[in-house]
């Protein structure tokens, strides 16, 4: 693990939106839903998967799709077992709601859920509203655009978690980001 934690942290840098601080974060968010939920999950799949879901957005989109071929490669390349490998696959491609939908990928194991959940809370709250305005700087995303991400897909989150935890903390974090959009809101007159 400390070979994979030492690879993301230099391929993903330090970003905010998506770089190593993210894949800490989520790690930290997955293990609070599997103890609050007491889960029986492999910590080797969730680990891996959590660590490397993000590593292919360096190649481009779909992220998932790249994460998913570098870590089938760069485990198999590791020794890992075949069914370690398979499951964490199938957990970075179901964590990217659009690419598990356009491609039909269901959840194969627990750890698929729990990344899914995590990485989405990660995009809630105050951390999750700064982390889509840094994402629309770093990436030329208009105002009105990145106003628009937050109403087309970052308040619907909360509705494909997985897990009562999970739905607690979205449910809480989704009414963060509404309020800081209506602040928003009242001191720019309309948006």
């Amino acid at each position: 693990m400390e070979k994979v934690k030492d690879l993301v942290r230099r391929v993903l840098g330090n970003s905010f939106s998506h770089g190593y601080p993210h894949i800490e974060r989520v790690h930290r968010i997955a293990w609070d839903i599997v103890d609050h939920e007491g889960l029986e999950i492999d910590p080797l799949v969730l680990d891996l998967a959590v660590y490397l879901h993000d590593i292919g957005r360096v190649i481009g989109e779909p992220h998932a799709y790249y994460s998913a071929l570098f870590a089938k490669a760069y485990l198999i390349e590791h020794g890992i077992e075949n069914n370690v490998i398979d499951k964490v696959v199938n957990a970075i491609l179901y964590h990217s709601f659009s690419y598990a939908r356009r491609h039909g990928v269901k959840p194969l194991c627990e750890e698929a859920k729990v990344l899914s959940d995590a990485d989405k809370l990660d995009a809630l709250g105050i951390v999750g509203f700064l982390r889509v305005f840094h994402y629309s700087w770093e990436n030329g995303r208009g105002f009105r655009e990145t106003i628009d991400h937050f109403y087309e897909k970052i308040l619907r989150l909360k509705d494909l978690m997985h897990y009562r935890y999970s739905m607690e903390r979205a449910t809480i974090l989704t009414n963060r980001v509404r309020d800081l959009l209506n602040m928003l809101s009242e001191e720019l007159g309309n948006i």
